[in-house]
């Protein structure tokens, strides 16, 4: 789908909007949000869907993949989308000191919790520097950990992000799900199923042929619908 090259992968904010970095992301973009639209009209739904859900994962572990989710949030919500981004890597969080935000309540409370609901979630999520973007952060740490993932609530709080964003002012929403690498668990499979889409990144160098066949083989077997790849060079 596309590649990317930054020696540190650092969020769009710190770029001007003409540097190659940012629109590389820009082109990133909006060639998921086409694929997407494309899928919509070919579903020939009478009403077209405004909320978008996308979990965005790795091959394999690298030191700044969180960074990416990040980046694609930010240009969603530059586009006018209301996004929130939700940091679902219970075994290496990583979203929320990217926007300097404060640990709080996140989505292991939420998981954890009997019931799921719009306003729930809303007491959990916090605004970022960016706006149109607040994040759901990993929440308080669980003696449960990734095993959360399990949970029916999983789905639960993925609808609950949906009807949120539906009842947005805005024309358009998107959900986009950070996770730990395909190859650490079961854990992408298991947000994948449930978005409408998933990109992987693989990173030159790094990730080797076999760990991006695995990678992309355990999530076509999960039924998982993969938009493409990201390649990034370090």
């Amino acid at each position: 789908m596309g590649s990317l090259s930054q020696e540190h992968f650092a969020l769009l904010t710190d770029y001007e909007t003409t540097a190659a970095y940012t629109q590389a992301f820009y082109t990133l973009f909006a060639n998921i949000r086409f694929h997407w639209e494309n899928e919509q009209k070919q579903s020939n739904e009478e009403q077209p869907v405004t909320t978008h859900t996308l979990l965005v994962t790795s091959a394999s572990a690298y030191k700044d993949r969180a960074t990416v989710a990040a980046n694609l949030a930010i240009v969603a919500a530059q586009s006018g989308a209301e996004t929130i981004l939700v940091d679902a890597d219970l075994r290496s969080p990583g979203i929320q000191q990217r926007f300097g935000l404060k640990p709080g309540n996140g989505l292991s409370d939420l998981l954890e919790a009997g019931e799921i609901t719009p306003q729930k979630i809303v007491t959990c999520l916090q605004s970022t520097f960016v706006p149109g973007l607040r994040v759901l952060g990993t929440g308080t740490e669980s003696v449960h950990g990734p095993t959360l993932l399990l949970s029916a609530n999983l789905e639960k709080l993925t609808l609950g992000l949906r009807e949120l964003l539906a009842s947005s002012e805005k024309q358009s929403g998107i959900v986009l799900f950070h996770s730990a690498p395909v190859l650490s668990g079961a854990d992408a499979s298991l947000i994948g199923a449930l978005t409408d889409q998933t990109v992987l990144a693989v990173i030159m160098g790094q990730t080797t042929r076999v760990q991006a066949k695995q990678a992309q083989e355990q999530l076509e077997q999960a039924h998982i619908k993969l938009a493409g790849v990201i390649m990034l060079h370090p």
